[in-house]
């Protein structure tokens, strides 16, 4: 069994090789940069910022000409350092893009911009070598905010190279094997007349005695933990405050800079692109939002719908957004829409027609873990280790067995898994690229009234299928409105009408007259821009 185990964690973490194991840092770098330096026409690549470890959070940015002068969107993955395959499929997209890139892609490129973070926590990705399963970076926590750091880590008690679990006879236990997969362990339900049988822990020992185990061993901050909107004080990898790691800075400090960054992807541990969040008007109508306005549960709706039927994904588990997210952060603080996606799980097996059985039983009657491991037993991926029987000097006189769920087994699949996931997340992305908001200036008229006066009309629409902008960035600061001004010379004069006009937040196919008096001949124009939307001049000669 050790050996068994340890050659699953090198497949995790091994050497790449034809790109058949995940990658270690320094090769993601090279990836980024031999990807950039193939593609100097189409992509470049910086330095997004450093982590707590020192080490740069790389920014692929994918564009044609000036990227900052076009609608864009910022992709993020790597921020919980537990989910690596979300990595793994960024980095396969832009790859699959660039490589032979499709007419439809350096469209794509002509007119938008995307941003890549793959890696945002350099740190725990690099520490993925280690056997416990670890989601911070490298700064020093005191979990358990004792005044001590790392007292009580995990330990190694069956010597298998990795960290698991606990499984612990014991009658305070609430615990109890599932009936239909004994390596599910399910809350025993009393109204069934459900008895708790085990404890379950995580793999060491009490060495602080004070009754919890290894909730102060290595690791730092999640960054994904860490960001602003409903910031999880004092829990576990959090951080001392919001936004105190220099990760979560760095990422904050692009996205409130470049407003023309219309929404945020993220790749994690979260879910609400499969399953958009609905509305609440409770929610909606706080003083501080806490719930999407209607508006935009609408355009969650709409993403959602194109999200499932470019990926052709079923059975999503249910992964909440959780608290300091950048995925909720993106949309409550800086008026972007915010989307997140672990972008892999484990589909349910197609039936067995090759001999009569009974039938299956349907995704909607099976809980997630049920759906995990019909999928590792009918791919015969190894994702489970057997329960061994130890003795455990904090259980004297019970009984104790390590085993269970392997470190990062449950959301990251061998990487061979993710080449068509990569290829299916790209179709979304050009789909969802293609539907972002357009401006356009029709119906323009040029009415001669009086000598040298001439009136100007015309009706700014938004010809896309997604609002300019979040209807909640009306509300913040970081989010720049439809602009609409009157380009006219020295010569010429402004009768009435704004030389510039605001406009909030367009929805699809909305459109806005303006009218304008002017005084005098020759070229004069009408420009529409909004960072989010794009620009568009129209030019007149008045006569």
């Amino acid at each position: 069994m050790r050996l068994l185990v340890l050659l699953i964690l090198c497949g995790f973490w091994g050497s790449l090789s034809a790109q058949k194991t995940y990658s270690t840092y320094p090769q993601l770098t090279a990836r980024i940069k031999d990807l950039a330096g193939k593609n100097v026409s189409l992509a470049s690549v910086t330095s997004a910022g450093k982590s707590a470890g020192g080490k740069d959070l790389w920014l692929l940015t994918l564009s044609q000409g000036n990227p900052s002068s076009k609608p864009a969107l910022l992709l993020v993955a790597g921020l919980d350092g537990s989910h690596p395959a979300g990595s793994e499929t960024l980095l396969l997209m832009a790859e699959k893009m660039l490589t032979n890139p499709s007419d439809q892609v350096k469209d794509l490129l002509s007119k938008k911009t995307l941003y890549i973070m793959a890696c945002a926590n350099p740190d725990a990705w690099d520490q993925g070598k280690s056997k416990f399963e670890r989601s911070g970076n490298t700064t020093p926590s005191d979990e358990d905010r004792d005044g001590r750091i790392n007292e009580d880590p995990f330990e190694d008690l069956n010597a298998d190279g990795l960290i698991t679990q606990l499984r612990v006879e014991d009658p305070s236990g609430t615990l109890i094997p599932s009936k239909t997969d004994p390596r599910i362990l399910l809350k025993a339900d009393p109204t069934k007349s459900e008895v708790g049988k085990y404890l379950l822990l995580s793999e060491g020992t009490d060495n602080d005695k004070d009754g919890n185990w290894n909730e102060d061993g290595e690791g730092g901050i999640n960054i994904n933990k860490n960001f602003t909107f409903n910031y999880p004080y004092f829990e576990k990898e959090s951080g001392v405050y919001a936004a105190s790691e220099s990760e979560t800075k760095a990422v904050l400090e692009f996205l409130y800079r470049n407003l023309n960054i219309f929404g945020v992807i993220v790749f994690g541990p979260e879910n609400n692109l499969s399953t958009a969040t609905k509305f609440d008007a409770a929610k909606a109508r706080n003083r501080i939002v806490t719930g999407p306005l209607e508006k935009d549960a609408a355009v969650g709706e709409y993403v959602s719908k194109m999200y499932n039927t470019s990926t052709g994904f079923k059975n999503a588990p249910a992964m909440p957004l959780g608290k300091g997210s950048l995925v909720q952060t993106a949309y409550f603080h800086a008026g972007r829409f915010g989307f997140g996606t672990p972008g892999w799980w484990p589909q349910l097996p197609p039936p067995d027609t090759s001999q009569k059985q009974k039938a299956p039983a349907a995704a909607a009657t099976l809980s997630a873990d049920e759906i995990f491991f019909k999928w590792a037993d009918a791919e015969k991926v190894a994702v489970f280790a057997d329960w061994k029987e130890i003795k455990h000097p904090d259980f004297p006189g019970k009984k104790v067995e390590v085993g269970g769920l392997l470190p990062y087994a449950r959301w990251n699949p061998p990487v061979s898994y993710l080449d068509d996931i990569a290829q299916k997340h790209n179709k979304f992305l050009l789909d969802l690229a293609a539907a972002m908001p357009s401006l356009d200036i029709v119906n323009t008229k040029v009415e001669p009234l009086s000598a040298g006066v001439n009136r100007i009309t015309v009706q700014v629409i938004n010809k896309g299928f997604l609002p300019t902008f979040a209807d909640l960035g009306n509300r913040v600061k970081y989010v720049s409105k439809v602009r609409t001004t009157l380009n006219h010379t020295a010569t010429q004069t402004l009768l009435s009408g704004k030389k510039m006009n605001l406009q909030a937040s367009m929805g699809a196919g909305e459109f806005v007259e303006y009218t304008w008096l002017v005084n005098g001949t020759g070229k004069i124009s009408v420009t529409v821009t909004c960072p989010t939307a794009g620009t568009k001049t129209v030019e007149f000669t008045l006569n």
